[in-house]
């Protein structure tokens, strides 16, 4: 069996945005995850909608440019062996609980929550704050 490994947004923010600090380590995780079985690597429908606020932000683009978030949609919806989970109510409700116990801001309490649900031994993230987790953080 592989261990799934859930993939923070920090990941897709520092390769599209080709970051000068963080950009090359997170085109190698791209290319893992690419080359990996599908169902290794897996992050929420709540990253795709993230990474758009954060690039535009970014990039000073808006999100009535359909080309712009086409653009981005499609490059995290095509990076094969990498599965998007949609969001349910439960992990709403657990995140509210993940933010008191692991002190974690309500967005990263939505990821663990989704990672959690999925069975996810490893973060891939270089954010700090998921240390508090009972999930290993790897970057």
């Amino acid at each position: 069996m592989v261990d799934k490994r859930y993939v923070d947004i920090n990941i897709f923010v520092y390769w599209l945005g080709n970051h000068p600090k963080f950009g090359e380590t997170a085109y190698k995780w791209i290319k893992k995850i690419e080359a990996s079985p599908r169902g290794e690597f897996v992050t929420s429908s709540l990253t795709l909608y993230e990474a758009l606020v954060i690039i535009a932000g970014l990039t000073g683009k808006n999100l009535k440019d359909q080309n712009f978030t086409e653009k981005v949609v499609n490059s995290i919806t095509r990076i094969k062996g990498l599965i998007i989970e949609p969001l349910r109510p439960e992990d709403f409700t657990q995140a509210l609980d993940l933010m008191n116990d692991c002190k974690l801001d309500y967005e990263d309490s939505i990821h663990l929550a989704v990672a959690i649900r999925t069975g996810t031994q490893e973060i891939v993230t270089n954010d700090k704050d998921f240390d508090t987790t009972l999930i290993k953080r790897t970057i």
